[in-house]
C-alpha cells in the first residue's frame, strides 16, 4: 500500500531539515559554497520530483492545450516515478480521448508493476476502465462480463451501476437491465446517468408513463449529456408531443459529443430529420 499522508509529510520534513543543515554548514564555511550547495540541492530535488512536476504541469495545461498536457503526462509516466493513482488517471484521460490501445497498455503495466501500491478500489476501478475499453472497441459482451464480475465481487459504485445498467440495455436484456437500474436508483437516485438509464429502461419495456415521470425530474436538473435529451425526445414522441421532442433533440445538438457518449450527434440528427419530415 502507499505511504500514509502523515508518513509522507514527516519524511519530507526530515529531508528538508537535512538539506537545510547541509546548506547552513556550507554557508558557514563559505557563502559561495552555501549558494552552490543550495543550487545543487534544488536541482536534485527537481530531478527526484520530476514526475510530480510533469503531472502538475499536465493538469494545469489540460483545459488550454490537451495535447501538450498529454505530452507532460507521458514524460511523467516515462520517469517510472509517477504515482500509480496518477498514472491510472492518465490512462483514463487517454481512454476518454479515444486512445484505447494506449490506455489499455498502461493499465496493464500499472497493474503488473505497481499493484502493491494500489488500494482494492483503485484496482477495481482500473478493471472497470478496461471494461469501458472493451465496450468502445466493439466487445459489448466482454465489457458486460467484466463489469458483472466486479458487481458480483461486491464492487458497487455509481460509475459501475451507470455502465452496467446501460450495457444490459444495449444488449437488449431489458429485464436484467431493469434489475440493475432499479438497484442503482436505490443506491444513488441523484446521479442523472443512473436516472436516465432507468427511465430509458422503462420506455423500452413499454412503460412510457414511468419513463416520462423520471425524465421530468431529470430535466429540472438541466443534464449536461446528450443521452438525456435524446432519450426524453423518444419518450415525448411516443406520447405524441412531437414539437417538444424536436426541442429536446435540438438541445442535444448543443452539447459537445464525447468519445464515451452513448448517443452521437449523427443519431440525434437522424431522428430530428425523421420527426421534421413526418
Amino acid at each position: 500500500m502507499d505511504k500514509s499522508p502523515l508518513k509522507s509529510f514527516l519524511l519530507t520534513l526530515l529531508y528538508a531539515l537535512f538539506f537545510f543543515v547541509v546548506i547552513l554548514r556550507c554557508a558557514k564555511i563559505n557563502i559561495g559554497l552555501g549558494i552552490l550547495a543550495a543550487v545543487i540541492i534544488f536541482l536534485v530535488v527537481i530531478f527526484l520530483k520530476r514526475a510530480t512536476l510533469y503531472s502538475l504541469a499536465a493538469q494545469l495545461t489540460f483545459n488550454k492545450d490537451k495535447q501538450k498536457a498529454f505530452d507532460y503526462f507521458e514524460k511523467a509516466y516515462k520517469t517510472k516515478k509517477m504515482k500509480p493513482q496518477v498514472a491510472l488517471f492518465y490512462s483514463y484521460l487517454l481512454l476518454r480521448d479515444a486512445k484505447c490501445e494506449e490506455a489499455d497498455k498502461k493499465i496493464d503495466e500499472i497493474l503488473k508493476n505497481q499493484k502493491t501500491q494500489l488500494t482494492e478500489t483503485d484496482i477495481k476501478n482500473a478493471h472497470l476502465n478496461k471494461a469501458l475499453i472493451r465496450w468502445k472497441t466493439g466487445d459489448l459482451k466482454g465489457a458486460i462480463e467484466k463489469a458483472q464480475a466486479l458487481y458480483d465481487d461486491n464492487f458497487k459504485t455509481t460509475a459501475l451501476y451507470g455502465v452496467l445498467g446501460y450495457w444490459y440495455i444495449l444488449d437488449n436484456n431489458y429485464e436484467k437491465a431493469l434489475q440493475i437500474n432499479k438497484e442503482a436508483y436505490d443506491y444513488n437516485d441523484s446521479d442523472l446517468i443512473i436516472c436516465d438509464n432507468l427511465a430509458q429502461n422503462y420506455y423500452l419495456l413499454g412503460d412510457v408513463g414511468k419513463a416520462f415521470e423520471i425524465y421530468q425530474n431529470i430535466m429540472e436538473k438541466e443534464p449536461t449529456f446528450i443521452e438525456a435529451y435524446y432519450n426524453f425526445a423518444c419518450v415525448l414522441n411516443k406520447k405524441g408531443e412531437k414539437e417538444k421532442a424536436i426541442e429536446n433533440l435540438e438541445k442535444a445538438l448543443e452539447i459537445d459529443e464525447k468519445f464515451l457518449s452513448c448517443v452521437t450527434h449523427n443519431e440525434v440528427k437522424k431522428l430530428l430529420d425523421e420527426l421534421r419530415n413526418e
